[in-house]
């Protein structure tokens, strides 16, 4: 009896340190863009995901903030992966769009493609501690 409540202590201590499947399937958090300039806060809207600019650089002399525009506009969940528009602050274009996380949970992935597929580009993201 007494190995058996060993046994099952064990292997509940073992799942509570395994990553869970959560963890990879709903971004939720802050995340420090690639180059590090900004950071996002994904979040639920409704049953999808959104993101917003949380943290950027200052603006040019008579440009507004980017702080507060959302980027990631409404992104389904299609499995492990949240599909739908993201807005390239940069150019000011939006871009059919995925983001997942994989396997890590501290990493997400961001991938953008002109419309109708093609010309696609990505980074990842690291979540902002």
């Amino acid at each position: 009896m007494k190995k058996a409540v060993a046994l099952c202590s064990a292997l509940l201590a073992a799942a509570s340190l395994a990553p869970t499947a959560s963890a990879a399937q709903f971004p939720f958090g802050l995340w420090r863009v690639a180059d590090g300039s900004a950071v996002i806060r994904v979040a639920p809207c409704g049953k999808n995901v959104c993101g917003f600019v949380a943290a950027a650089p200052p603006p040019a002399a008579g440009e507004k903030s980017a702080v507060g525009q959302k980027i990631l506009i409404n992104l389904r969940r299609e499995g492990d992966v949240w599909k739908g528009p993201i807005f390239n602050l940069d150019n000011g274009k939006t871009y059919d769009g995925e983001i997942s996380q994989g396997g890590d949970a501290n990493q997400l992935k961001v991938q953008g493609c002109v419309s109708g597929g093609g010309l696609c580009g990505g980074e990842t993201w690291k979540r902002e501690r």
